[in-house]
């Protein structure tokens, strides 16, 4: 049984939208039309490409569906929850069919694709303070990024360029050590949380993926798609955490209640043998 069932189609509170047993031929044509190609933003592009032909109404359902299929751990879904970037969608479609999109995702009662369309900020949020390198050009601080000098390299995960860190990720002598190093810091720069996320190289690994979602400076947008790969007793930390953000911990505590498991509110302690 996967640790992570289907949450949505089991609340009982809220109605029962997209109860169809099966998803329709359109949504599964895109699906494979994602899985042909190799590449994320390519599929990035592929998404908005299907979803741009689709009156508002039509593309809200496709995105709550890939939001759905993502938390049954639909290896196919969560590959196109990957794609689904909203900052990419709207400079694609544009604003007036994006708000679109919300408001008849509003109007379905899609809370999962809502809270994704709204992109919250993260729980907290670091101030634009200059790292102890960042008296030199940004030009040369990503030729040194790219050193294998380790005592050299270290000094580089206080950078908040983005297109710093972008050249530090690819660097051979970053080990998985030096890359949680990076996205647990506090504060962290949200530009900064974001190109870790989108490294697939390290954002396959499932320690990166927890690191971001329990950092609060990492945005909530990335933690709400993350979320759904995390192991139940971890999502049980992520419900309990008071550091993280409010729409967090709520389809946390949905992903517990799918699952059968006692929901503690934030704060509380854990049920036991969840820890």
């Amino acid at each position: 049984m996967s640790c992570l069932r289907l949450y949505y189609l089991l609340r009982s509170t809220k109605g029962s939208p997209l109860q169809m047993a099966h998803d329709p031929p359109l949504l599964k044509q895109i699906i494979a039309a994602l899985c042909a190609v190799p590449d994320t933003a390519m599929r990035s592009h592929i998404l908005a490409e299907k979803l741009q032909a689709l009156p508002a109404h039509q593309a809200a359902e496709l995105l709550q569906r890939i939001i759905i299929g993502a938390s049954r751990r639909k290896g196919p879904y969560c590959l196109a929850l990957d794609a689904l970037s909203v900052p990419f969608l709207t400079q694609r479609m544009g604003n007036p069919f994006m708000s679109d999109v919300y408001t008849a995702a509003s109007e379905q009662g899609f809370e999962e694709l809502i809270s994704l369309l709204s992109r919250p900020e993260a729980s907290r949020t670091a101030d634009q303070e200059a790292g102890p390198q960042e008296d030199l050009p940004a030009g040369v601080r990503m030729s040194r990024a790219k050193t294998l000098n380790r005592s050299e390299l270290a000094r580089m995960f206080a950078d908040t360029d983005p297109r710093v860190i972008r050249v530090l990720l690819q660097n051979p002598a970053l080990t998985e050590s030096d890359v949680l190093k990076l996205c647990s810091r506090r504060p962290a720069r949200a530009d900064v949380q974001r190109e870790v996320f989108i490294c697939k190289k390290w954002f396959a690994r499932y320690s990166v993926k927890k690191s971001l979602v329990f950092n609060p400076y990492t945005p909530t947008d990335i933690g709400l798609k993350i979320i759904h790969f995390l192991m139940v007793q971890d999502v049980l930390l992520v419900a309990k955490s008071l550091d993280l953000h409010p729409a967090l911990r709520e389809i946390a505590r949905q992903i517990l209640q799918a699952q059968n498991f006692p929901v503690c509110d934030a704060g509380d302690e854990l049920p036991p043998g969840a820890e």
